[in-house]
């Protein structure tokens, strides 16, 4: 599997000292430069290198003052790509691990109630915004493929998406009930679940995995917030790295009715891309709390 760094066009940084080179020139030269005191007194700096549209490698280190000598270490080097779409989330939550400066946020997509985590980006925005007691419920999020393939649509007709799409409404009004504390659409969403779960498992003894599900949006590993996706293309936009003269592209998908963003490096996609195929494959996700 490819690293989430080949999705914004560096497929070639595949050893230690050649991303030690990429931070060099990203802390020489940043595109934008972001410094804040921790509890801790110790300085967090962010430092953003532009490489396309949208498109970073992003920095974050620390420093650590010993006595009279400062020590400055790098704590992290990831992509980062800057989504155009914001999502309104309920239950959100950002976490810390292993140290003080690694996070990530979990929440629930308002209106579909689909839970996802993510790898929190702007570590210094969020928690100077957090030390005022700000209120969050929107986010920026991204998935960066580390591979991909373009399948075919489900074919349907007009009655049978006119159901769906009817479906997909109760579906939402039921959620908001049950986050609202309804016991009673509590129980119908998961009885409805445990319904669908037993159609799926007779249905795929006679039909093809990918005839039956339109879209899916399902964690592989949580701890790195990588999920497998299936999901409607609904736009495509081209992007180039200004260094590597890679191409990527950039999807906006319909995964059960959630909207989202996927970066792929053209070189790793298989299959031809056009509005109204589906794009399935496995994304790093990463983003911002709006704050």
């Amino acid at each position: 599997m490819e690293a989430p760094i080949t999705a914004i066009g560096f497929s070639k940084i595949v050893d230690e000292d050649k991303l030690q080179e990429m931070v060099k020139e990203i802390l020489d030269k940043p595109t934008i430069q972001l410094a804040s005191k921790t509890k801790s007194k110790e300085i967090l700096g962010e430092y953003y290198k532009k490489y396309g549209e949208n498109t970073y490698l992003m920095v974050r280190i620390v420093v650590r003052s010993e006595k009279k000598d400062a020590k400055i270490e790098v704590e992290q080097c990831e992509p980062y790509v800057e989504a155009r779409h914001c999502i309104e989330v309920e239950e959100l939550t950002v976490e810390c691990i292993d140290d003080d400066y690694s996070y990530y946020a979990i929440c629930e997509e308002k209106e579909t109630g689909m839970p996802f985590i993510f790898w929190l980006q702007n570590v210094i925005d969020y928690t100077e915004a957090n030390s005022e007691n700000k209120k969050f419920n929107k986010v920026k999020v991204v998935g960066l493929a580390t591979e991909g393939t373009i399948v075919l649509p489900i074919e349907r007709d007009e009655e049978e998406e006119s159901i769906e799409k009817e479906e997909r409404e109760k579906f939402k009004v039921m959620v908001q009930r049950a986050r609202e504390g309804d016991e009673e659409a509590k129980e119908l969403l998961e009885k409805e679940e445990k319904e669908l779960d037993e159609q799926l498992k007779e249905r795929m003894l006679e039909e093809d995995f990918l005839s039956i599900m339109s879209g899916y949006f399902v964690p592989t590993t949580l701890e790195d917030a990588i999920y497998a996706i299936l999901g409607e293309i609904k736009e495509i936009h081209i992007r180039k790295n200004m260094k590597t003269k890679e191409e990527m592209y950039l999807f906006v998908l319909n995964v059960n009715d959630m909207p989202l963003e996927v970066m792929i490096n053209k070189k790793i996609l298989i299959g031809e891309p056009s509005i109204g195929m589906r794009f399935m494959g496995t994304c790093w996700l990463q983003g911002t709390v709006i704050c």
